[in-house]
């Protein structure tokens, strides 16, 4: 149900290719001046999603609104020329033979305040010392500005962003994305990101919604989804985590991890714990066993760790045991996430 808060609106969206179901049942709310993440794997339909929202593709159930105004239903889709919708493509899409302000500019042709729209959105996004280059001259943060200056040329409702960081790795994506975060933030701009990265999922957004195989698995703030997932799946799609049995019985899960208090009705569950919420401890404290292997990931090491039938992730700062060693791990039980035994 779309609220006075709600910038775009999906409502019960269902797209099909042939037989197989891409969107399966979708709801999504992007409030207004409000950044959302959408996470998943390729092909777990955030990119269909996505050009369900700009007019790309068309929707066999469901409704999709836009400022208020229905955009999509079944056999009925406005324009994505109409639907007051800017377009960040992964590849930026610049016009190479257009400088800076004429790509910017593109979409404003015949508007007597052109001039002053482009002059004012190079200012905004600190390029207007590179109005007069081409794309094949500026950085990739410079191209991603210009792509993003472009987009809110035509004063859209929302921006869609789809993996803008994708060609992009270290330092360079590290320095884009906090570029356009601090840029759609400066502009006040509502945006949707989608990405397969949890990193850039979770600095960028202030709302998040993880999808899996056409549906949406959960959806809330990106600290809420890491601490508290609800799933096997929602919690993997945010980080590393190691998974036990565990079995809730009044409230409470219990696991050879721990104990946490649950909502959970009585039976089988699972639980969770991030390598962050472990340490090592000598033999004789915590859960005894021994180390598998050692893996070294520059500002940690990654130490698997096995007590019987349970394997273990950790991340280690200091100095890391060697393989065969017999440690103990303890584990900081405000980590330890229940999850149902019903989901993926």
């Amino acid at each position: 149900m779309a609220t006075a808060d709600a910038i775009v609106s999906v409502e019960g969206v269902r797209r099909l290719y042939g037989r197989k179901v891409v969107l399966d049942g979708v709801d999504l709310t992007l409030s207004r001046g409000r950044i959302l993440g959408l996470l998943g794997a390729s092909g777990s339909g955030k990119t269909t999603l996505l050009r369900t929202i700009s007019g790309l593709e068309a929707i066999d159930a469901g409704r999709i609104l836009i400022d208020g105004q229905i955009v999509c239903l079944p056999g009925r889709t406005v324009p994505p020329e109409r639907r007051r919708v800017g377009m960040v493509f992964q590849d930026f899409a610049l016009f190479p033979h257009l400088t800076v302000a004429g790509n910017v500019g593109f979409g404003l042709k015949g508007r007597a305040d052109r001039a002053a729209v482009v002059a004012g959105l190079l200012e905004r996004l600190r390029l207007t010392d590179r109005a007069g280059a081409f794309p094949h001259t500026l950085s990739g943060g410079e191209q991603q500005r210009v792509a993003l200056a472009r987009a809110l040329a035509r004063d859209p409702a929302v921006i869609l962003l789809d993996e803008p960081f994708s060609s992009l790795d270290g330092a360079l994506r590290a320095e884009v994305r906090d570029d356009l975060v601090r840029a759609l933030r400066d502009s006040g701009a509502s945006a949707i990101v989608v990405t397969h990265d949890a990193e850039d999922a979770m600095i960028m957004a202030d709302d998040l919604v993880l999808m899996e195989g056409g549906r949406i698995l959960q959806a809330g703030s990106p600290s809420d989804l890491y601490r508290r997932p609800t799933s096997i799946a929602a919690a993997r799609l945010l980080g590393p985590v190691s998974v036990v049995e565990a079995v809730v019985r009044d409230g409470t899960a219990r696991s050879v991890l721990g104990e946490r208090a649950t909502d959970l009705g009585d039976g089988p569950a699972w639980m969770g714990v991030r390598p962050t919420d472990l340490g090592l401890a000598g033999p004789g404290e915590g859960l005894q066993g021994r180390v598998l292997t050692v893996g070294f990931a520059g500002a940690y090491r990654v130490v698997r760790f096995a007590a019987g039938p349970v394997i273990l992730s950790i991340h280690v700062s200091g100095p890391a045991p060697a393989v065969g060693d017999a440690v103990g791990v303890v584990i900081d039980p405000a980590g330890l996430m229940v999850l149902s035994a019903g989901q993926s």
